[in-house]
């Protein structure tokens, strides 16, 4: 849906962080005579947990704040693998397997997590802006739903239990919020092309929505203060 924007930012972060580049092309730093707790503390980018990472208007995002997000847009892939599983069959079936696969890697990209994180905080401070809520119960019946859908997925299952337990659980409604927040500003604007073009046809309708969301986030990024704080780390 955002493609486009997606690679912009990558490209702008890509920018700010020398030397960034992609994990899965990276070489873990092993250090045999470095203690357990060292190992467990930092990760292989260089960083720890609570290390800044990106401050968007004050609002400081760590490094384990980057790990959840990379952790959620996995658990999505593992949840839509699934999906197509049930419900797509021989060539059509293997292709979207593949994709899957292709999309696992993608996100083992620093620089790609940093640009999904900072849309969803960005688009949410708009939604704010706007005077957009999103209830208590639908965010409550949304995260009930989404680990319902994680119990039932091995794979889904399996990266969660490889997070912390309490960084995971203690995000989860933060995380909805801005992800519910969002989709109304992306619904909404579908609802004005709609209004617009009631003969459109789907496709154009989602270019046109999804052109006009890119605008709305190129407008609102510009309107911020953002430091990457990562820059200064690598």
């Amino acid at each position: 849906m955002k493609l486009r924007t997606l690679l912009i930012l990558v490209l702008m972060i890509a920018g700010l962080i020398l030397g960034g580049c992609q994990q899965d092309q990276q070489e873990p730093v092993a250090d045999v005579s470095s203690s357990k707790q060292t190992e467990e503390e930092t990760s292989k980018d260089g960083f720890q947990d609570d290390d800044k990472v990106v401050t968007i208007n004050g609002k400081v995002l760590s490094y384990e704040d980057l790990q959840f997000y990379q952790l959620m847009n996995k658990v999505d892939i593992e949840l839509n693998r699934a999906a197509d599983t049930k419900n797509l069959e021989g060539e059509e079936l293997k292709e979207k397997l593949a994709y899957w696969d292709e999309q696992l890697k993608y996100h083992d990209n620093f620089n790609v997590n940093l640009s999904k994180m900072m849309e969803q905080h960005t688009m949410y401070l708009l939604a704010r802006e706007k005077g957009l809520d999103a209830e208590t119960d639908l965010v409550a019946k949304t995260v009930e739903e989404f680990q319902n859908k994680v119990a039932q997925n091995e794979a889904a299952s399996q990266l969660v239990s490889d997070f912390p337990a309490d960084a995971y659980q203690n995000r989860l409604n933060n995380y909805f919020t801005e992800k519910l927040l969002t989709l109304q500003i992306y619904d909404t604007l579908k609802a004005d092309i709609l209004k617009e073009k009631p003969d459109a046809s789907e496709k154009e309708v989602a270019y046109d929505t999804a052109k006009n969301y890119e605008g709305l986030y190129q407008s609102q990024i510009a309107s911020l203060e953002i430091k990457i704080n990562a820059a200064d780390r690598r």
